[in-house]
């Protein structure tokens, strides 16, 4: 047993010598390493762009729409462009409110206060192909607290924004937090966005159709599809009015055709009555009209020329009657005048 146990010891030693300088390679390797360069590293600057020595790093350029800045407002963050394909990254939930009326494009940047570093703002220039297109998404989020504005046809104000369209372009400018110091630089850039896209002259402005006798302030909308649920129902423009304290709807409606207005008429006649209405026979003084009886209110529509329009929701047969013939004189007064498109 002790001669064996002797034999072993030179022998372990001599492993345990190997073993150690094994690991002094390692070490050494490891050691020598850490003091060589990548070669890619240290020919970093050949892969990147020369920096301009004219332009600091962090100089950002504003979006053209509103070139020039007002004194004092200055781009923080680069522009940002969205299509079809990508809009819901930006506003997601509100996505499809665009899209279903014609959205071809978006641009949006944010800017700030040199003077006051919690205050900027977020600009928001929507392509939606034509005017109608635009006025749709206009009215249809257009905010209760709203000043109006002599920017531009359809423009407003809130404590907080702006809002506005010019041709086919929907534009949002939306501060922070409501400032003094921002309402005069964001009416600024709304007039200059107004310089930078010119807009054709409308001939005829379906808005102005609706007689103004009862009607709801700022309640003209314009629904781009599927207006009251049916399908068939696109491009509809709609008022609200107040008499004798009850609400209803004047809604109307340009067709490119006579013979479309008509068509539109009947498959929305057949619609209601697919879902519960009852034609009603009455004499009534407009042309072609139709009464039906739905959920314990009325509706009452007419064509005229191009145009498909109509009363829903009245109380009486009497209220949609009175409302019908205002709405059917005040198209006979303009005739089958070109409408916006």
């Amino acid at each position: 047993m002790t001669q064996d146990k002797k034999r072993k010891g030179p022998l372990q030693t001599v492993l345990s010598m190997v073993i150690l300088s094994i690991l002094m390679v390692i070490c050494v390797g490891i050691w020598f390493v850490q003091f060589r360069y990548n070669p890619a590293v240290l020919q970093k600057e050949a892969f990147l762009p020369e920096p301009n020595k004219n332009k600091s790093s962090s100089q950002l350029s504003p979006n053209a729409y509103f070139v020039p800045l007002p004194e004092g407002i200055k781009p923080l963050t680069p522009a940002e462009t969205f299509d079809a394909h990508n809009l819901s990254d930006k506003i997601n939930g509100k996505a499809e409110l665009y899209l279903s009326a014609g959205f071809t494009g978006l641009v949006s940047q944010r800017f700030k206060n040199e003077r006051s570093a919690d205050l900027w703002m977020e600009a928001f220039v929507y392509n939606m192909a034509n005017r109608q297109n635009a006025f749709s998404v206009f009215s249809t989020q257009r905010r209760k607290d709203a000043t109006s504005l002599n920017l531009a046809q359809n423009a407003y104000r809130t404590s907080n924004a702006l809002f506005l369209t010019h041709g086919p372009y929907y534009v949002e400018i939306i501060a922070s937090k409501a400032s003094e110091n921002l309402l005069k630089p964001v009416e600024i850039m709304a007039e200059t966005v107004i310089k930078n896209t010119p807009s054709e002259t409308v001939t005829l402005n379906e808005s102005a159709l609706f007689p103004e006798e009862g009607r709801v302030k700022n309640s003209i909308a314009l629904i781009a599809s599927n207006a009251f649920g049916f399908d068939g129902f696109d491009k509809i423009y709609i008022a609200e009015y107040e008499f004798d304290d009850h609400s209803l709807m004047a809604y109307l409606s340009h067709r490119k055709t006579p013979g479309e207005a008509e068509e539109m008429a009947s498959a929305y006649a057949k619609f209601l009555l697919a879902y519960g209405g009852k034609n009603i026979v009455v004499q009534v003084p407009v042309e072609g009209a139709r009464v039906i009886e739905i959920l314990d209110t009325y509706e009452l529509f007419f064509t005229h020329g191009s145009y498909l329009a109509g009363i829903r929701e009245a109380s009486s047969i009497d209220q949609a009657q009175m409302l019908a013939i205002r709405l059917y004189d005040r198209l006979k007064e303009v005739g089958d005048a070109p409408s916006e498109k």
